[in-house]
């Protein structure tokens, strides 16, 4: 080992025997050492893109695209965590770590893969639909097959941790879902058609992801349509279970909901689809049998729907267990029953789901009630019923607790259109009972702002007459 002091610092090299020692350089007819430059101290970035960072050069970080991407003719790719803004990645952040922490049984199409022979994979159940090529090349990107590793990984990582789901539901879409995703073309659509929506909205500036959901929600809604019209059995009941529980989310989930434009303020029947289109699983259910339905990847997180007194599936008559102020509305007494009263049902539904706390322990309780409606019920919504939007509104403001991306801006916005609608109802029990809902919306009355104008003009002429 060389070692010398060189500006204050002790320089050492170890001699390697294969290697040949640095040449001296001769100045002035004197042999002299090649002088060690020490490296500078630096900072290095770790925001570039993926494909610079596999070719191990320096990104310039420009986006959408960097100037060496462009220059090579490849695809410029960030990673989702480098270029959401920064209030949008502290929002995600906790997801993320919590993603990583979950426990889910290690799978081989999940972890003994490589890249690239997972988008072969991909490939190979996509062109199983014949009409999926031709649409994949209506993309805006230069390789799908990039894009599709990138939407499975989110959907995995992200978007099914992200929902309030308990652990049974996260463990049975990350795990066992996934596996009948690569056999059935309108589930992997369906898993895409997710993961590229919750892209969309955490990165709005990136148009493409929108083009793609739209063609992936495209093709699962069509291939889903002619599945579902053949027998159902224990051999397909799940994939369809779980494409129709995906494309519901597409109901739900909008870019920008506001309650002026709510089905309550217009006669298109078609504004209400949000709503009348989530009773899909129930007609699956009914097509199989009980048998059939406990060897279901799924049974286990149905049966989080219940307790064990059965209280979210009772449909006794009378009034006991139910929101009296409601039942009184309704006008249901002892004799009331679900065929005699169109509002008992729902109520009887929703009562013992307003103490409850929204988080994932209670997802599963919660989100069937809008899958149980009845047509009777349905109906009187279409005709803006009072009673019947009532009910709805409390619903919506119990999910309006827990922000969750899909589904937060659809229930914000349609229970404040309730609110709007109910406000100048000529029954005082109606506008009593509306309180709830507008709480968990965050809709003030006019009466209340007429109160603030009034206390503030008050206030300033206190001040004016003190001065």
């Amino acid at each position: 080992m060389e070692s010398r002091i060189v500006k204050n610092q002790l320089v050492f090299r170890f001699n390697e025997p294969s290697r040949t020692p640095r040449q001296t350089t001769r100045t002035g007819g004197e042999l002299k050492d090649g002088v060690y430059h020490a490296r500078r101290p630096h900072r290095k970035s770790r925001n570039g893109c993926l494909n610079c960072k596999k070719r191990r050069v320096k990104c310039d970080e420009t986006k959408p695209k960097c100037q060496k991407c462009e220059t090579y003719g490849v695809c410029c790719s960030y990673s989702v965590t480098a270029i959401q803004p920064r209030d949008e990645t502290s929002r995600t952040a906790p997801l993320c770590h919590m993603a990583a922490n979950t426990q889910i049984p290690p799978l081989s199409k999940q972890f003994s893969m490589s890249v690239a022979d997972l988008a072969d994979r991909i490939d190979r159940v996509l062109r199983m639909d014949t009409c999926t090529e031709e649409a994949l090349q209506m993309m805006p990107m230069t390789s799908t097959r990039h894009r599709t590793v990138e939407y499975l990984h989110h959907f995995i990582t992200m978007t099914a941790h992200a929902s309030s789901m308990s652990d049974a539901h996260r463990l049975v879409m990350s795990g066992r879902m996934m596996q009948l995703a690569f056999q059935y073309p309108y589930l992997m659509h369906a898993v895409f058609g997710v993961a590229g929506t919750h892209l969309r909205q955490l990165l709005p500036y990136d148009k493409s992801y929108a083009i793609a959901a739209g063609i992936h929600w495209q093709r699962a809604i069509k291939l889903y349509r002619r599945e579902i019209s053949k027998p159902i059995d224990e051999h397909n009941m799940d994939p369809l279970m779980s494409t129709c529980m995906l494309l519901s989310t597409i109901t739900f989930s909008t870019e920008e909901c506001k309650p002026a434009e709510s089905w309550i303020f217009s006669s298109d029947p078609t504004k209400l689809s949000w709503l009348l289109g989530q009773s899909g699983l129930r007609y699956i259910l009914e097509a199989i049998s009980i048998d059939q339905l406990q060897r279901s990847i799924w049974f286990e997180a149905f049966q989080e729907s219940d307790d064990e007194n059965h209280t979210f599936n009772n449909n006794s008559p009378g009034p006991e267990g139910l929101h009296p102020g409601l039942a009184e509305l309704c006008e249901i007494d002892e004799m009331t029953t679900e065929d005699s009263n169109p509002y008992h049902w729902p109520l009887r539904m929703l009562s013992p789901m307003l103490p409850l706390k929204a988080d994932r322990d209670n997802f599963a309780k919660l989100i069937p009630f809008i899958g149980r409606l009845e047509p009777a019920y349905t109906k009187l919504l279409q005709e803006k019923d009072p009673r019947a939007l009532l009910i709805l509104s409390y619903w919506l403001g119990k999910m309006c607790e827990e922000k969750q991306w899909w589904i937060y801006p659809r229930v914000s916005s349609e229970c404040f259109a309730i609110c709007m609608y109910l406000e100048h109802n000529e029954d005082p029990r109606i506008l009593d009972l509306l309180q709830y809902p507008a709480e968990k919306c965050g809709f003030v009355f006019d009466y209340v702002l007429k109160e603030i104008i009034t206390q503030e003009n008050d206030d300033n002429l206190t001040s004016l007459s003190i001065l």
